[in-house]
């Protein structure tokens, strides 16, 4: 009777256990990333036994043979912060915990945030962990580390400028005798006179074009070309200039004549309005090209597809060099050079800039985040620049049941888990990610009440095989009296 009393004690000590458990997974029904446990019951034994046809087992009770986690997948729900993550598949977010150096954390509860410093971070401070990726083309940069998204990003210096324009056939060559070139019309002192003028009358140009290029410093620049027949046929002359006050180049100055002419040239069209060949010039401090004279004449190599100039605003020791593509680039041979796709042309039609654009930028401050499949993390700046900063790494393990949960949602690696091996999100048979989402508990309420109705039946059972032993040893005291 002791015996049977042992056993349905430690039934009930072990059914406390598994409506613990169930209790557990009922308050998580709603924490993020959780997967509910569950515990698994064994018998504890057996003593022998003699009867009538030889020894016997008796069974000494059930104890708690195991607790094991459901790592099935929780549903998703969606979010509106940029930050939060949900893994589709196998694997677990990478933590480190600020006080550590090493990253021992492991989690399925992707609702992060971004510190002041914008450290990808969970609630609880710990540094997510991935690669830092190259803006510009977006290679891994180092090993798995710390995710920083910077609150700004550095101005670049534009180094092309394509103007696309068709310039009106229309128009009537000059006159031999009263023709004036750019260069000879523009005079960069004007801008520094006592009474300020335009450095080139309107009189002296067919049509202008302007772009705004962007130096070293961030700082946005105009830049102003000019065109204009020549006394040839199907032949144009352009003159790449900018306000001469603002010409730092070495050797000019706002007394000379050539300050903010930064490049002179011809295009020479078809007759069916194509381009054919381009030449092009520095202009001297003087202001006098000379085309007749190789002195200021720009030689392209082989390799080379533009031409380009040199401009400088703030004083540096080297000109910034701009590549000028007027949608021609360079045969290789002579002047001459083959349009493409989209390119400059002489048609009978009003002379128009039909497009242009640079590839320099101002700095920038961080407006938004935005996350892929593969968990790369881009950057949206106020100067228009879209760049892929970070990737979220994850890690999985060969035996994700052997854990250790240290609450929080973390998970730390054991013996029996094995060693993490780690990757980017779809790789190795790694998860994927969806952004914006959050993995919700994969406890089932149904079945986990379920559960604990027959616990409770079972408990009630046990609690009434107590008494009956209880009653039977009474019986058994009752006899002496």
């Amino acid at each position: 009777m002791l015996s049977g009393i042992n056993s349905s004690s430690s039934a009930l000590r072990s059914l406390a256990k598994k409506a613990e458990s169930t209790a557990n997974n009922v308050a998580n029904g709603n924490t993020t990333g959780y997967k509910a446990a569950r515990v698994t019951l064994q018998d504890a034994g057996n003593q022998s036994i003699s009867t009538a046809s030889g020894s016997g087992q008796v069974g000494l009770g059930v104890n708690v043979s195991s607790v094991d986690r459901a790592n099935s997948q929780g549903a998703f729900e969606s979010t509106q912060s940029s930050s939060d993550f949900a893994i589709s598949g196998q694997g677990y977010f990478l933590l480190r915990d600020p006080g550590t150096s090493v990253a021992d954390q492991y989690s399925r509860a992707g609702n992060f945030q971004y510190d002041q410093q914008g450290y990808l971070t969970t609630s609880a401070g710990a540094f997510v962990q991935g690669w830092q990726l190259d803006p510009t083309t977006g290679d891994r940069q180092g090993t798995i580390g710390d995710i920083r998204i910077p609150q700004t990003t550095p101005p670049a210096a534009t180094s092309q400028v394509t103007q696309i324009v068709n310039l009106d056939a229309r128009t009537a060559p000059e006159d031999a005798t009263n023709s004036v070139t750019l260069f000879d019309a523009w005079d960069g002192r004007n801008a520094a006179a006592a009474q300020p003028t335009e450095a080139i009358a309107a009189s002296n140009y067919e049509y202008k074009s302007s772009v705004a290029i962007y130096d070293s410093q961030g700082a946005r620049q105009n830049v102003d070309i000019y065109y204009d027949t020549t006394t040839n046929n199907n032949q144009w002359e352009f003159l790449v200039t900018v306000n001469p006050l603002d010409d730092q180049r070495a050797g000019i100055d706002s007394n000379q004549k050539g300050a903010g002419a930064l490049m002179y040239g011809t295009i020479n069209f078809s007759t069916s309005g194509e381009i054919t060949s381009i030449e092009a010039y520095n202009v001297p401090a003087d202001g006098q090209v000379n085309p007749t004279l190789p002195d200021n004449q720009i030689n392209l190599a082989t390799a080379d597809t533009l031409y380009s100039f040199g401009a400088n605003f703030t004083g540096a020791s080297d000109n910034q060099e701009v590549a000028l593509d007027f949608g021609a680039q360079f045969s290789g041979t002579g002047t001459d050079f083959r349009p493409q796709s989209l390119a400059s042309t002489q048609y009978a039609n009003s002379s128009t800039t039909i497009s242009q654009n640079q590839d320099g930028y101002g700095a920038g401050f961080l407006q938004s985040v935005a996350t892929d499949r593969e968990g790369v993390i881009s950057a949206s700046y106020s100067n228009g620049q879209v760049q892929e900063q970070g990737q979220v790494a994850l890690a999985n393990f060969n035996n994700p049941d052997g854990l250790r949960s240290e609450g929080g949602g973390v998970f730390r690696e054991t013996t029996a888990s094995g060693a993490a091996y780690t990757g980017a999100p779809g790789d190795n048979g790694l998860g994927g990610m969806a952004p914006n989402s959050l993995e919700i508990s994969n406890v089932d309420l149904a079945e986990e009440f379920v559960s604990m109705m027959i616990t409770k039946a079972s408990f009630k059972a046990n609690i009434k095989m107590i008494q009956a032993g209880d009653e039977m040893i009474g019986s058994l005291l009752d006899i002496k009296t």
